[in-house]
């Protein structure tokens, strides 16, 4: 029997995907505060428990034992009797303590973090099926051969523990020894130590979780002042040194729509400029002198470079996918020995899958470069010649200018001020903050505010001038579409 015990709501998986995922925690719709377990640990560290209360029963009956001539000296209780006892007691004891704080923990905070997020959090099970070997076997297992072991004492007489204490005691114990047995097996053969190694990086990535939580006053205001407290001691303190890797590569770590990413998610793909590398926007080159100093022999070389580039990375993508195909065949028409051989497989077809992802999009931006190469060039014709404004207007064959409607162009520069809104207010609290590091980049945090404002007031006038021109349009149509007067039959004299 291959399960998993006590499955946690709103886990977190991370499964095959055909491309790579900027946010992570989307992938199947739940959040990183559930991380699943690798399948050789307990789905639920609750389950451990059991481990803690046989190991607290063997101490009990050992000074039980050892003291009981002082205390009880004309009353003989063997190790053995005392050791099942104990371990009856905590380990219904420790089990109704775990199943009571688990549920508390899932029920007033993984859901509402994943609620939250947006998602519905997958209901909790008690068992589900896996395709390997886990702790939960050997805890079954073991407590199985436990109840074995207590049907002779059925026969016992005058027993001095209660058949049913017996019962629970050994049946502890057994599923005890079977969890350190399977852990034991599992270390043996190395799959705890990878699991643990995929255990530490999850639990490093939920810190960086908690840290975001905490700055989320509106989610903090829902929970309640214990749960507020476990979310401030392990996002404050245990998450107060966040690697430097969070602010260069934040999607590696699920953060490319929250204020850790805030650079990489809201900084325009604008020139850089040698004299503001301290800022957080790059500066624009003036069009204008742009054109004055267009080389467009260079230009024309750049071009041709790009084409050959990009046919390079094309019939490269194309290679790719076959040999892609060619897997996903071995993988779907092999019978595998083992586990192993099979997820080998299948990150084989994912990091395939990845770079053939990249050649095209490197292709993509080739093509965009050659086009707005040739648009410059154009330009820079028509601005030599002094050209009607014709000349420097793109030619289109997908939509007319007059009765375009540009909703999904508004839709996104709205989005994208709304961005640049949540800069400002960033931007704002720095300059207002009195912690020693503001105060010494305050003028570094001024300069990127006048930037965020600049921004956010161009995208407000884009966003006025598109819903103009639609108004323009529907009006337009409108006055197209009416239909003539209907004009009356004269009346027959």
């Amino acid at each position: 029997m291959v399960v998993r015990l006590f499955v946690p709501p709103g886990e977190f998986r991370i499964g095959w995907m055909l491309a790579p995922c900027t946010d992570c925690a989307a992938a199947e719709g739940q959040h990183h505060v559930v991380p699943r377990r690798p399948d050789p640990l307990a789905a639920n560290a609750t389950l451990y428990v059991i481990v803690a209360a046989t190991v607290a029963a063997a101490g009990q009956a050992f000074v039980a034992a050892r003291f009981a001539r002082r205390t009880a000296p004309h009353t003989h209780v063997s190790r053995t009797a005392l050791f099942v006892t104990s371990s009856a007691r905590l380990g219904v004891w420790a089990a109704a303590t775990g199943a009571v704080v688990n549920s508390y923990y899932h029920k007033n905070f993984t859901t509402v973090v994943v609620t939250e997020a947006g998602n519905d959090p997958t209901p909790g099970r008690l068992w589900e099926r896996t395709e390997a070997y886990t702790a939960e076997d050997g805890c079954i297992a073991g407590a199985a051969l436990g109840m074995a072991a207590f049907l002779p004492t059925l026969y016992m007489r005058q027993a001095s523990v209660p058949w049913w204490t017996r019962l629970l005691g050994m049946a502890t114990i057994g599923a005890s020894t079977g969890i350190v047995a399977s852990q034991a097996y599992f270390q043996y053969t190395g799959e705890r130590g990878k699991a643990l190694d995929e255990l530490n990086r999850q639990r490093r990535r939920r810190a960086l979780e908690f840290h975001t939580i905490f700055w989320n006053k509106l989610l903090m205001a829902r929970f309640d002042p214990l749960i507020q407290q476990y979310v401030r001691h392990n996002g404050v303190f245990r998450a107060y040194h966040i690697p430097a890797e969070v602010y260069e590569a934040p999607e590696q770590y699920g953060f490319a729509s929250s204020v850790l990413a805030k650079k990489s998610a809201t900084t325009p793909v604008l020139a850089t400029s040698p004299e503001t590398d301290d800022r957080f926007y790059t500066s624009y080159q003036a069009f204008d002198d742009y054109l004055k100093i267009l080389d467009v022999e260079r230009t024309q070389r750049e071009n041709e470079g790009y084409r050959q580039e990009r046919q390079s990375l094309l019939k490269e993508a194309e290679y790719l996918y076959y040999e892609l195909t060619k897997k996903q065949y071995l993988l779907c028409n092999t019978v595998h020995s083992n586990e192993d051989d099979r997820q080998q497989q299948l990150r084989e077809i994912e990091v395939t899958t990845f770079l053939y992802n990249r050649l095209h999009i490197r292709a993509e931006e080739l093509r965009r470069g050659i086009h707005f190469n040739n648009v410059w060039m154009q330009q820079k014709a028509a601005l030599d010649s002094h050209d009607a404004r014709t000349a420097w207007l793109s030619s289109t064959t997908m939509f007319d200018p007059d009765s375009h409607d540009p909703k999904i162009s508004i839709r996104e520069m709205k989005a994208l001020g709304d961005r640049f809104a949540s800069d400002v207010k960033h931007w704002e609290g720095l300059c207002h903050s009195q912690a020693s590091e503001a105060v010494a980049r305050r003028e570094k945090y001024m300069r990127d505010l006048d930037d965020a404002r600049a921004l956010l007031r161009a995208a407000d006038q884009m966003v006025y001038e598109m819903e103009r021109n639609a108004q323009d349009v529907a009006k337009r149509v409108i006055n197209i579409d009416e239909p003539p007067e209907k004009l009356e039959p004269e009346k027959s004299k």
